[in-house]
């Protein structure tokens, strides 16, 4: 989406222009953000937004850059990245239960871990997603059968106009890849999730055994955007079975190559741009429409470019 020209007012302070984001992607691609924002503060979040919004600007938010594709020509928008002014967890007992609150900024990984070690789980699975706990929320992320959303108790968002508010569990809409984040245009801050306990060495055998499944079946060896296609349900083989059987695997367009590990996984080889990785998705959604009558939907959001076939 095409931004004005220039804002109507000065930026607040923190808002720097013209920020490459590759280096904030896991894909390592793309052009630079028109504004960029790594807040330190919910107030200044509250600020970049009442600002953004005043100013008739788009804004994305951005954490690990996990499932995100940048255009080439970059975001002529706000991308606020919430990193380590949003990074913190804890972990606390709560009727015989473990309550464990976490900032949007907060790695997955790290999340599981900080819970594990307090002696809470249920959520280990997360441990192989690459993002933060706040993209995970947005879209209601997860593996091996269990979603980011269960055991969500509640948490705090701001609008696009700055207002700060907290919303229960169900008010986030909760289902597969999607939450009412998206739909309202709304940014996660920090939430809290209701945890069971668990013994200390069974967690940690856990998240060994997940990690090395992931090491194993996924290339995490390559610079890539996770999984790339949501896999169809109803019944049907998932998406890196059906790439699979139409040829996918291995199939190239300039530095994006689709694993040969993995086929849900489009990876960047070298010097890939948006263009090659958008191009890749492009083909395999329309070989598999051919070929099986099944439209891939693409779990990749695109900022700046809109991401496979309308």
């Amino acid at each position: 989406m095409a931004g004005p020209s220039r804002p109507i007012a000065p930026p607040p302070g923190g808002v720097r222009s013209d920020v490459a984001l590759a280096p904030f992607t896991t894909w390592q691609v793309g052009g630079p953000a028109r504004w960029f924002l790594e807040p330190s503060t919910v107030e200044e979040v509250q600020a970049a937004l009442a600002w953004a919004c005043a100013c008739g600007i788009p804004w994305r938010p951005l954490g690990r850059g996990s499932n995100v594709l940048v255009a080439d020509e970059g975001y002529h928008g706000l991308v606020i990245r919430l990193g380590s002014g949003f990074s913190q967890v804890s972990v606390q007992a709560d009727e015989g239960q473990g309550l464990a609150r976490a900032q949007a900024g907060v790695p997955c990984a790290q999340f599981v871990v900080a819970c594990s070690q307090a002696g809470y789980g249920g959520l280990e699975p997360l441990v192989g997603v690459p993002g933060t706990m706040g993209g995970a929320v947005a879209m209601n992320a997860s593996a091996h059968g269990k979603a980011v959303s269960e055991g969500f108790v509640a948490g705090r968002v701001v609008r696009a106009d700055g207002t700060l508010e907290t919303w229960q569990a169900e008010a986030f809409a909760f289902r597969y890849r999607h939450t009412r984040l998206h739909d309202e245009g709304v940014l996660f801050l920090d939430g809290t999730w209701r945890l069971e306990p668990v013994a200390l060495e069974e967690a940690r055998s856990r998240i060994r055994e997940l990690q090395r499944w992931r090491h194993e079946k996924q290339p995490t060896n390559l610079p890539s955007g996770g999984s790339t296609f949501r896999n169809p349900g109803e019944g049907r083989p998932a998406a890196g079975a059906l790439i699979e059987q139409v040829g996918g695997k291995g199939l190239r367009r300039g530095g994006a190559e689709v694993s040969v590990k993995h086929a849900n996984f489009i990876v960047n080889r070298g010097g890939a741009t948006a263009a090659d990785i958008n191009g890749l998705i492009v083909t395999l959604q329309e070989r598999v429409q051919t070929q099986f009558g099944v439209k891939l939907v693409p779990e990749v959001m695109g900022l700046g470019m809109h991401v496979g076939t309308d």
